[in-house]
């Protein structure tokens, strides 16, 4: 499938050529596989297509909804877009040169997935609809057991979960809110069928996600009241369409992307280095986004609630060219706290002003600390989140002690305050195919992470992030309860890269029972896929 032709359609990504007739129905679910993958965005495509291309066939795809994509399946709401560059938010080895913009929106990003799924043959390992409420170790057996909310049961050598940690929609207990009886939408949750025309919305939160909606919905809504709890540091985004000229030249003078991706990916990890090191990087990002408020916000009253009290990088940053110009509009308030009081039909804040509305929309974001939206039983019967009770240890985000064959992508301190995620998923699979491939080359059946190394990688992160901009004193969605950071990794992506360019055996428990992998057969049916 030509991708760049694939995303360059207009429209939601049911219009991908061959995706109603490659999805599968299975009519007997469950069965044993050498390898199950749990979620299929981007991560678990990426996973499919590497271990697909190491020789692993005996494969399934373990997806919940009903199409692939993950968060840009589920978030449909007005005005999605990726905030990272395009030209670097994409996989290396199908870097696309048919993007329609800059920062290309939600269905273009679910298309692009939708055709990496046919391109390389994904789709017929994926089981949709199939929701895994729990997973159990089987010590005898060296097993992974999946548990299905329809009652199939799956059985596994070694489980992928790619679930991501962006995929439960968080909603803040507010007092009333059940007793509201208007509308309440939430961004990750969205009905295609709302129209905000003569709507008065009470928009809650001012992050990534109201960066995107709020300049939508306000140009039809009567009025929007933008409750922010805490101001974000905004960067304009300079978005534009990618035209013709340049496409051709993405596409017939390849290097030109790559040196685009390389450009960017540079410039993104010097960030990411003043981050952790708090060097004047930071002052000068700092400076940049007041003199963006400063330009953008006249008014010396919004100009001082939209100005943050913590340095920039704590939070997520946003970028945005729109945010600014929408709470400038006249139907359009925004109040510098949080929600505190729900009523039949109106809102009120700590300024105890009750303002009527018909609809209230979260822009709340996710709940992340859980990581993992299933139960999950290693060795000895402990479930995952109770070992994770006093922090999400792991080794490098991937593994964890006493979950053999466990493998994590977007798992603990992995996301980043700067760069493309996609370089992250990229590093974390190719560490988990030179795991796998390990295991054929010395017929082993399990490996599990070593406590020591877990517990030493996990308190590094930690102190690093602790002496860090994350941990300069802001509470977002990157800290946890009492400050402590399990979202984040520290340092830049580079670091990331070489810290997992290659599986270390010396920092594992390897077991030998029967071999999981047939060499012979690996060999004969490997597929050659460009490395990251």
């Amino acid at each position: 499938m030509d991708l760049a032709r694939a995303t360059a359609q207009p429209g939601r990504p049911d219009s991908v050529p061959g995706q109603s007739r490659s999805r599968h129905t299975d009519p007997a679910p469950g069965g044993h596989y050498a390898v199950v993958v749990i979620g299929s965005g981007m991560g678990g495509i990426c996973a499919a297509i590497k271990l697909k291309g190491i020789g692993v066939d005996s494969l399934a795809v373990l997806e919940r909804a009903e199409e692939v994509g993950g968060t840009w399946r589920a978030n449909t709401y007005p005005g999605i877009a990726v905030d990272t560059s395009i030209l670097q938010y994409s996989l290396s080895f199908e870097p696309n040169p048919g993007w329609s913009r800059l920062y290309a929106g939600g269905a273009e990003l679910q298309r692009y997935l939708i055709g990496l799924s046919e391109k390389y043959g994904i789709r017929r390992h994926i089981r949709f609809g199939t929701d895994v409420t729990e997973m159990r170790y089987a010590e005898n057996e060296q097993l992974w057991q999946i548990s299905t909310r329809s009652g199939a049961t799956y059985t596994a050598n070694v489980v992928v979960n790619a679930t991501g940690h962006l995929s439960t929609p968080a909603i803040p207990s507010i007092s009333g809110l059940d007793q509201f009886e208007g509308q309440v939408l939430h961004s990750a949750e969205w009905d295609a069928s709302f129209d905000a025309s003569g709507r008065r919305i009470a928009a809650i939160g001012s992050g990534a996600s109201a960066a995107q909606l709020v300049p939508c919905i306000a140009r039809d809504a009567e009025q929007v009241y933008v409750y922010q709890r805490s101001a974000p540091w905004v960067f304009p985004r300079d978005d534009r369409p990618i035209g013709r000229i340049e496409a051709a030249v993405y596409r017939h003078v390849p290097f030109v992307l790559k040196a685009q991706r390389w450009r960017r990916f540079w410039g993104n990890d010097k960030v990411a280095y003043a981050f952790e090191k708090q060097n004047e990087t930071v002052g000068k990002q700092q400076r940049y986004a007041e003199d963006f408020i400063e330009r953008s916000i006249p008014d010396p009253e919004l100009r001082r609630a939209v100005t943050p009290d913590y340095s920039v990088g704590c939070k997520r940053r946003i970028m945005s060219d729109d945010w600014y110009p929408a709470l400038l509009r006249e139907n359009v308030e925004l109040i510098p706290s949080a929600l505190t009081e729900v009523r039949p039909r109106s809102v009120v804040g700590p300024d105890g002003v009750e303002r009527p509305v018909d609809t209230i929309v979260f822009n709340t974001g996710f709940a992340v600390e859980g990581f993992m939206p299933m139960k999950v039983f290693g060795t000895g019967g402990t479930e995952l989140h109770d070992a994770w009770s006093d922090g999400a240890q792991t080794h490098l985000g991937i593994t964890v002690s006493g979950y053999p064959n466990l493998f994590l992508i977007s798992g603990p301190n992995t996301a980043i305050g700067a760069g493309s995620y996609a370089f992250m998923i990229e590093c974390q699979v190719r560490y988990i195919t030179g795991a796998l491939e390990l295991m054929r080359r010395r017929g082993l059946s399990a490996l599990d992470v070593r406590l020591d190394v877990q517990r030493r990688s996990y308190w590094k992160t930690q102190s690093r992030l602790a002496g860090s901009v994350y941990g300069s004193g802001c509470q977002g969605w990157y800290q946890g309860e009492g400050g402590r950071i399990d979202t984040l990794w520290p340092g830049t992506n580079a670091e990331y890269w070489w810290r997992t360019r290659r599986f270390d055996p010396k920092n594992y428990h390897l077991i030998t029972r029967a071999p999981i992998f047939s060499r012979t057969a690996a060999a004969a049916s490997a597929t050659t896929i460009p490395a990251a």
